[in-house]
């Protein structure tokens, strides 16, 4: 059979289907994706046993395939792949950050508990220096006074005050912290600190590719241009979308997010209210509500919205903004299928004129 009449179907499950799937289409096959939660539930129906084989996953796959049970495999171009990759490469590098966070959280518990006191964020700049030049609170307390608070005031710009000074030396001097162990403490301290600085500069790189890349790429170009959208945060709704040419309707993208509305029903009888599904790409999901939360603030575009969803929901802040996320959806679907630039008028316009026409 000739490669053009054929139709391969993979089940995109682990790293070499990628592969395969790229050399079969360079050879002139017609590449799909089979779902792997589709062969679980197959299995379950056509052979509910506990045999698993190669030969029966094949069977499984091909039927699913031949029933029309597939998705279009994601096949990407530049510059999308080279966005998906710096994307999920700095995703990678926030969560990585995260543990640095909290271990080193962990450790001044022990060692140093009351210098959280002094800090609302400990990944900030000044007490993180603080930390690599005195991990532990012996360090601080047998420095010189006027060194620390020369050292303070200057890596804070000013901004923390003799008093505040004070209180973290006489903390220093007081700590009900751990001794035993302190070397070793110490130690641990300084590899982390010395680890996380060297993620930050990792980020830093990959944020200055990130938006030469948003340059080249048209959709993610326009995106930045709507209210209170990033570069970041474009580069991460062009990521998980790929080509927009791949959708045609905005509940497409809804329930890619995971954020299209399911319930319970039967007949005529509802059971209990509509939730999201969540059954999606948690970081397109992520990014809709963290834009659509900026939009609900003092001065953005659906404050008002925001305003009477609280009003008539009881007061439920996640859920009015996850359904103003919802709203945004064919606004950037709209951006990006065209290309043309956010036109706040256009929107305002439009926006109020369907207000009227529904009163």
């Amino acid at each position: 059979i000739e490669p053009p009449r054929m139709l391969v179907g993979l089940e995109f499950a682990g790293h070499h289907g990628l592969t395969f799937a790229h050399f079969l289409k360079k050879k002139g096959y017609a590449v799909v994706s089979g779902l792997p939660a589709h062969t679980k539930k197959a299995k379950e129906i056509e052979d509910n046993s506990p045999e698993k084989n190669d030969r029966k996953d094949a069977a499984l796959i091909c039927k699913l395939v031949g029933d029309g049970t597939f998705v279009p495999f994601p096949f990407l171009r530049e510059p999308y792949t080279s966005l998906k990759l710096l994307v999920m490469q700095r995703h990678r590098l926030t969560v990585e950050e995260n543990r640095f966070k909290n271990r080193l959280q962990s450790i001044l518990d022990l060692a140093w508990p009351e210098f959280m006191g002094h800090f609302s964020f400990i990944n900030k700049k000044t007490p993180l220096a603080l930390l690599e030049r005195w991990p532990l609170p012996e360090d601080l307390a047998r420095a010189d006074a006027r060194s620390v608070r020369r050292f303070i005031r200057s890596t804070s710009r000013g901004q923390i005050g003799p008093d505040k000074i004070r209180a973290i030396i006489e903390s220093a001097r007081e700590s009900v912290g751990l001794k035993d162990g302190s070397e070793l403490r110490r130690l641990e301290i300084q590899h982390l600190l010395g680890r996380w600085k060297l993620n930050r500069t990792q980020k830093s790189e990959l944020d200055e590719r990130i938006a030469a890349l948003v340059e080249r790429c048209p959709e993610a170009r326009a995106l930045t241009s709507v209210p209170e959208v990033s570069t970041l945060s474009a580069a991460v709704i062009v990521a998980e979308l790929g080509t927009p040419e791949t959708y045609e309707h905005p509940r497409q993208i809804l329930k890619l997010a995971g954020m299209n509305l399911v319930g319970s029903t039967s007949g005529t009888s509802v059971y209990g209210r509509r939730w999201q599904s969540k059954r999606g790409r948690p970081m397109l999901r992520r990014q809709l509500f963290l834009i659509a939360g900026r939009w609900c603030g003092p001065r953005g575009l659906y404050r008002e919205d925001y305003q009477r969803m609280l009003e008539r929901n009881g007061r439920r802040r996640t859920k009015a903004v996850a359904a103003i996320a919802r709203k945004l959806v064919p606004v950037l679907f709209r951006v990006m299928k065209t290309g043309e630039p956010f036109d706040r008028e256009r929107f305002l316009r439009n926006r109020y004129s369907r207000e009227e026409a529904v009163a």
